[in-house]
């Protein structure tokens, strides 16, 4: 069943980032990926210098270079399938979707033998199950084409090997993650934990240089071709792109987008027109800007430090965490830290803790509620902005329920995180006490 409905999402036009990931699979499959951030930038210089195109798309590579290495062969196979014309299709749009379903593939054959081994048959097939029929995956890559499928393979990977005694493959696994999209950094907490407690204490040292070696084995593989090509300030500036965004939160229904709503209530109160017509009104993006010019300067670096310190508060509480279950709820609640607490959040980025609370819920089933409200959450987030036909048309409104539905799905998402926190810190006491 769950892979009857990918196949059938799979020709849907997608998420709005679908013409980019088409861009840079294209420019892969027919130049170096190693150039395909351009080269010769200095500070100052505009990054729309250093854009790629493809028929009427324009697009910069604003991720990690891996992604590129990962989407340069569907490029090349839809080149062989089209005879070298690349005209944009159909076709096209299903092999950019069918690139994380592959990845997901690969992330349940990988869930199935990691639990089977740490918690028995049944769970591993319940796992296997939880995640396949997951509406939240279905959305995210079939019919959004959401490439997190491609980071969260290898982040689950290097929990594995982290409880495994393999920490030359865990350290390797988590910088491809992160060497994919960045949002792979937030598991490292998970893996540093796992490699320190599981195994021979005496032997902590020896595993954490171990990882460091292999993580700087992937990062010199990957990130070595675009510094002998002189590319490496350009992808420097390329990822400090996704911190410089100018709104506050990017779809993302979590506390800034409750926040940012209350902004403006008040705004419109001071300016003496209609506060409760503005709080029943629909929800608006609020720039940092705007926001700094009515006293509150630095939203973008209190984001950050309220993201870091919920992830640290997550690390500390379970920082004896030594089994897979357990390192993959922390993994799982830095990622819904990040997404609650951080500023500039996508409707996406809440995205990889789902599957990491898969394997949590399977061997610690007081899990399984938080489970059900991200999969939930997620899965409202994306109905919300993917288009379901040619002209974009969103699968839900805002306008159902009195106040702005979004904002009771950010009120919603905090509300689940305080109840996550709760859960994660009791299982990790229990943990510890057994």
């Amino acid at each position: 069943m769950g892979t009857v409905l990918r196949l059938a999402a799979l020709p849907l036009p997608g998420a709005a980032d679908l013409p980019a990931w088409k861009t840079w699979s294209y420019n892969a499959a027919v130049a170096r990926t190693s150039l395909l951030y351009g080269t010769g930038a200095r500070a100052g210089d505009r990054l729309e210098d250093h854009v790629l195109k493809y028929e009427a798309y324009e697009s910069m590579v604003d991720y990690p270079p891996l992604v590129l290495y990962e989407l340069a062969p569907v490029g090349w196979l839809f080149g062989w399938l089209t005879d070298g014309r690349f005209r944009d299709s159909v076709l096209f749009t299903v092999l950019i979707k069918g690139a994380p379903v592959v990845f997901e593939a690969a992330f349940t054959a990988l869930l199935f033998a990691a639990l089977r081994r740490t918690a028995g048959p049944p769970a591993a097939r319940w796992a296997v199950m939880a995640y396949w029929l997951n509406p939240a995956a279905l959305l995210s890559a079939s019919v959004g084409g959401y490439l997190d499928a491609l980071f969260v393979l290898p982040a689950a990977g290097s929990l594995v090997a982290a409880t495994s005694g393999w920490p030359a493959v865990a350290g390797g696994l988590i910088t491809a993650s992160a060497l994919t999209k960045p949002q792979g950094l937030f598991v490292v907490p998970a893996v540093l934990i796992g490699l320190w407690n599981a195994g021979d204490p005496a032997q902590r040292s020896r595993r954490l240089v171990h990882a460091a070696a292999g993580a700087a084995a992937v990062s010199i593989l990957v990130v070595g071709p675009v510094v002998v090509a002189g590319a490496w300030w350009n992808l420097v500036y390329a990822l400090g792109s996704q911190a410089a965004e100018v709104e506050i939160t990017m779809e993302g229904y979590n506390f800034w987008w409750i926040a940012g709503h209350f902004l403006w209530t008040a705004y419109a109160w001071q300016r003496g027109l209609s506060a409760w017509s503005v709080f029943t009104g629909p929800v608006a993006r609020v720039p940092f800007v705007r926001a700094a010019v009515h006293g509150l300067p630095y939203l973008r670096v209190i984001g950050t430090v309220m993201a870091a310190a919920g992830i640290l508060w997550g690390a500390w509480t379970a920082r004896r965490a030594r089994e897979l279950w357990h390192v993959a709820a922390v993994g799982a609640f830095a990622v819904h830290a990040f997404a609650v607490l951080g500023a500039q959040v996508h409707q996406n980025h809440l995205f990889a803790a789902m599957p990491l609370l898969v394997i949590a819920s399977a061997e610690r089933r007081r899990f399984v509620p938080i489970l059900v409200g991200v999969t939930a959450f997620i899965s409202l987030s994306l109905l919300f902005v993917l288009p379901v036909g040619p002209d974009g048309p969103f699968v839900l409104s805002r306008t159902w329920t009195f106040l702005d539905t979004t904002l009771l799905l950010a009120v919603f998402n905090c509300l689940l995180f305080v109840w996550h926190a709760k859960i994660l810190g009791e299982e990790s006491r229990r943990a510890l006490a057994c």
